[in-house]
């Protein structure tokens, strides 16, 4: 079994396909990412929205002033409101205000956006979009200071006390300190899980691959002679396994690395991230999390083992069968995260912990959002690694009789037939 193990690592890692998949295939991703990055901060430092301001109540000056870096840049318009709709349909201007002179007295502004092209735009949607956050600030202080100055305050003393609050940061408390613990906490199982997901989903193909082309290679028969089926099967998925853990081992040192290295370079303070994020890590929890990402590779490998087994040769349609298979019992968790956090002890919640596709993920985010009890954990890891063996074993059981199939998948009673032989 180990020699077959080792056979499959070292093979698999001198292939050319392990090599794209690790460092071309996240190279080009990450090229993309990048480059739509690149493109939103420039249209962001591009993309300046420009507004017609019909000013009959003497603020326009005061406007412009305290709308400077908000990226949003006002034009006095001297004419007719007749000639706004107009000019701003031909692009001249991206909206219009209309600030009456009974403004300080109404406290109501007018404010008309160019609509959308290609899109309907109705009354609700133009109530919601409203007046952009940094006018509306903006237009708010302006009032306060007249009302300040209408007061009897002094100039400089209104406009002071129309700035607005300063936030000054300080240490969190201890329950705020467990909270943040508790989203750091949830974050990293969240990137495990994924992490998972996505090297399920990458190494699937090689998995199904692998069996398939046992299943059609008729030398495997002689060889079965000097080898149990399991243990080849066992042999197989502990080499893919540990080329999957190889692979997530040096994604997560090249991200690590792009990130303390390269993120100073593009304005990202990796300094105080690690400063406020480390000492919040529950190693204990990260630990478990490690060992559930570990056996439900594993489970997951073994089942993708076990279908390949039972498919025919036909690699196009077992991959799309297997995918959908074994790929979405393990999404189950995330699309129940919100029962987690309600009610992580929910009853259901519970029975899913104990549902072998789906342990890893329901137990590491239920440990992240509350202390779950030392039993339930234990539990968990026995009923997955027990279940990670017995597919080990079946996943054997049905290749050692799938190798005499020709061309053509079982039925469900010619596989039920197969367990119990």
């Amino acid at each position: 079994m180990l020699t077959v193990a080792r056979w499959e690592f070292v093979q698999n890692l001198k292939s050319k396909a392990f090599v794209i998949a690790t460092f071309a295939a996240p190279l080009f991703s990450l090229s993309l990412i990048a480059l739509v990055i690149w493109i939103a901060r420039a249209a962001e430092r591009d993309g300046v929205t420009q507004l017609a301001v019909l000013d009959r109540a003497g603020v326009f000056t005061e406007l412009r002033e305290r709308l400077q870096g908000s990226g949003y840049r006002v034009v006095l318009f001297n004419g007719s409101e007749a000639e706004l709709p107009a000019r701003m349909q031909r692009g001249e201007f991206d909206g219009y205000l209309v600030i009456e002179s009974d403004f300080f007295q109404t406290r109501q502004v007018r404010y008309v956006p160019k609509p959308r092209e290609g899109l309907g735009l109705n009354i609700r949607e133009l109530q919601a979009q409203g007046v952009p956050r940094p006018v509306r600030d903006a237009l708010s202080q302006i009032l306060l200071a007249h009302s300040l100055r209408e007061a009897g305050l002094p100039p400089e003393k209104a406009t002071e006390l129309s700035q607005g609050v300063q936030i000054i940061v300080q240490a969190a408390p201890e329950a705020v300190t467990e909270q943040l613990k508790a989203g750091i906490t949830i974050g990293v199982g969240f990137v495990i899980i994924l992490l998972l997901l996505f090297i399920t989903m990458n190494s699937i193909t090689w998995i199904m691959y692998g069996v398939i082309s046992e299943k059609r290679n008729r030398v495997v028969e002689i060889l079965l002679s000097s080898i149990r089926a399991h243990e080849l099967m066992t042999g197989k998925i502990l080499g893919l396994g540990g080329l999957a853990l190889v692979q997530a081992f040096i994604w997560a040192l090249v991200g690590l690395t792009l990130i303390f290295v390269g993120g100073p370079y593009v304005g990202l303070p990796t300094s105080v991230i690690s400063l406020a994020i480390l000492p919040f890590l529950a190693w204990g929890k990260i630990l478990l999390y490690l060992a559930y990402f570990v056996l439900g590779y594993l489970f997951l490998a073994s089942l993708t083992a076990a279908v390949s087994a039972t498919l025919s040769d036909d690699l196009q349609s077992a991959s799309s069968f297997g995918m959908s298979l074994v790929f979405l019992p393990p999404i189950l968790p995330i699309m129940l995260f919100s029962l987690v956090l309600r009610n992580p002890d929910h009853i259901a919640l519970k029975i899913i912990s104990l549902f072998p596709p789906s342990t890893p993920g329901m137990m590491i985010l239920r440990t992240a959002v509350s202390p779950v009890p030392w039993w339930e954990v234990l539990l968990s890891v026995i009923v997955l690694a027990l279940a990670t063996y017995g597919m080990m074993r079946l996943a054997g059981k049905i290749f050692q009789v799938g190798i005499l199939m020709y061309g053509k998948s079982p039925t469900l009673r010619e596989l039920w037939r197969w367990v119990r032989s």
